[in-house]
């Protein structure tokens, strides 16, 4: 494949950043997560590639192309093809997509090739093809399945940092306490693992309790992303929230997280410039939340 026009910037990041957003545990957003990020970063004028690792092809159907590499992950990581073969052209400027391949998960490797299932064993293979495309992208967000498979350990070898979103209730954080451990594996000093608070509903008073007096042991973000009904309708719409409104308020939340992420990081030369720094509104004052029962 040919370069993307859409990834063509009037600047170049030194080293593209690799971000894999993750959780052992289903239906916290990550893929809600992973594509208002990729947006965020395309809106800013960074040259994106999200690769849709979930085999349920969230983000692949988001961004149109579910499907595309059906049957093509295994050639892929044995070197078969080439990474760009893999890569399509999104209708979002500056993102191209790698997109999801209902067929492969760990019993796929179990059948590869002695050397496919070497390198995987020794997590080099998502970091030596990512190594291939590194001149050609500022910002790559992996959007990671559900689980813990050896797929994942591949992932956080190559992944400079881990944001991790969490509901704020005790289940999503007993599975974030489970995950610490084991991560100590693979995260070397200079990756960093963030949490943030997800989804968060701020008229209920557990989701309330946890932001106002954290999580205790679990290290999480001050921002958070709230449950607006413009963030759950994204998949309805095929238009991220950097998309389909000019003021949305929760884009000021994604500008606001990212920022503390890129302080975090030292990351400086991505950040917004907005200076946001939103707290949780008071409960009185609150519009436009998307309210579960």
């Amino acid at each position: 494949m040919v370069r993307s026009i859409h990834s063509l910037t009037p600047f170049k990041i030194r080293k593209v950043r690799t971000i894999a957003v993750y959780n052992i545990k289903g239906g916290v957003g990550k893929t809600t997560t992973s594509i208002n990020m990729a947006c965020l970063m395309a809106k800013m004028g960074f040259s994106v590639l999200i690769w849709d690792l979930d085999p349920q092809g969230g983000t692949s159907y988001f961004f149109k192309s579910e499907g595309a590499n059906n049957n093509r992950y295994k050639r892929l990581f044995e070197n078969d093809i080439l990474i760009y073969e893999v890569i399509q052209t999104c209708d979002t400027n500056h993102i191209d997509i790698i997109s999801n391949d209902s067929s492969f998960g760990d019993d796929a490797l179990s059948k590869g090739s002695l050397l496919s299932r070497l390198n995987f064993v020794n997590n080099a293979v998502i970091q030596s093809l990512l190594d291939k495309v590194n001149d050609d992208y500022d910002v790559c967000i992996i959007d990671c399945p559900p689980g813990k498979f050896l797929l994942h350990n591949n992932v956080f070898t190559a992944a400079d940092l881990l944001l991790i979103p969490n509901i704020p209730a005790p289940l999503s954080l007993h599975c974030f306490e489970v995950l610490q451990e084991d991560l100590k594996k693979f995260i070397r000093a200079d990756k960093k693992v963030l949490s943030f608070y997800n989804m968060v509903q701020i008229r209920k008073n557990l989701h309330r309790l946890y932001l106002e007096q954290g999580a205790g042991r679990i290290p999480t973000l001050h921002q958070y992303i709230p449950f607006y009904s413009d963030i759950e309708n994204i998949s309805f719409s095929k238009k991220s929230i950097f998309h389909q409104l000019k003021e949305a308020k929760s884009i000021q939340f994604y500008e606001a997280l990212w920022d503390e992420v890129c302080d975090i990081c030292n990351w400086s030369a991505f950040k917004t410039n907005k200076g946001r720094v939103i707290d949780f509104p008071d409960i009185h004052s609150i519009a436009g939340l998307a309210i579960a029962d």
